[in-house]
């Protein structure tokens, strides 16, 4: 308090090499510094957030501000005489433990931002991870959530995503109904797939761009195997491929076209 009491705090020369002497000025300096580099920052990163996802710009600005700060407190207590090596030694051992705990959840932290920047999984998109499928309902930075089908939800931490394969199934604007079946050995396969193909035509909710597939995939131990792949708008997908599974039996049908199902024969033989 010595330092303080003889002060003329009335005379203006010896307030002012109080302030110098002790550091103060410098200590005031640097904070006024401070106020106007995070003004600047926030001027830059204004249209930076307009490139970027709202959540990904607005944690990666608070993150430079932060540190900015830090990096000006710490100067500006050292040019009082602030020891922070203390400081920061009796708090070492609180870091640590609080370091082990968080690290999962700083883990979860970059994964979520490496999710929004990537744009890969969007609210409303139904995809698979692992054996968990269902619909983004919400993308945060620690955890994405999926709705299921039986309409229960499910969390899924965003470290987890990044670890695992994601199959976005309603990625794009087209998705392709894929069958495998098998016609008899008396078949003609041109015949077939000529069938096959007029009923992709006739097919209201099916696309014939790109181009539909009818493959032969092999000689089944009953059958001829096909695999037959066509096109339809993503939110279409399950009523055209009803309706495409419908139509082919009926056409099948109609041109006397068989799909075989396996037959045993057993023989007995009974002791002479």
């Amino acid at each position: 308090m010595s330092k303080w009491a003889n002060v003329d705090w009335t005379d203006a020369n010896d307030v002012w090499d109080f302030m110098i002497n002790q550091g103060w000025f410098i200590f005031a300096l640097t904070l006024v510094v401070g106020i106007v580099l995070s003004m600047m920052l926030k001027r830059i990163f204004r249209p930076l957030n307009h490139k970027l996802p709202r959540l990904v710009g607005v944690l990666v600005e608070k993150a430079v501000l932060t540190l900015l700060w830090v990096f000006v407190i710490v100067h500006a207590l050292r040019a009082v005489g602030v020891d922070l090596i203390s400081v920061l030694g009796a708090a070492g051992v609180a870091g640590i433990a609080i370091g082990f705990a968080a690290q999962t959840v700083l883990s979860n932290l970059i994964s979520g931002i490496f999710i929004m920047s990537e744009r890969s999984i969007r609210l409303g998109d139904y995809i698979t991870t692992g054996s968990i499928s269902g619909t983004v309902e919400s993308v945060n930075l620690l955890s994405v959530t999926l709705r299921q089908v039986d309409n229960s939800t499910v969390r899924i931490p965003c470290e987890s995503l990044v670890k695992s394969p994601v199959i976005n199934i309603t990625g794009d604007a087209l998705r392709r109904c894929d069958f495998d079946l098998g016609v008899d050995y008396a078949s003609d396969l041109e015949h077939v797939r000529q069938v096959i193909l007029k009923v992709i035509e006739e097919q209201p909710l099916l696309a014939t761009t790109p181009a539909p597939a009818v493959q032969f995939t092999g000689f089944g131990d009953s059958s001829l195997n096909l695999h037959i792949g066509a096109w339809c708008k993503t939110e279409d997908y399950h009523q055209a491929r009803f309706a495409f599974g419908k139509a082919i039996l009926q056409a099948f049908a109609q041109e006397g076209i068989n799909i075989p199902f396996p037959v045993r024969t057993i023989l007995n033989s009974s002791k002479s």
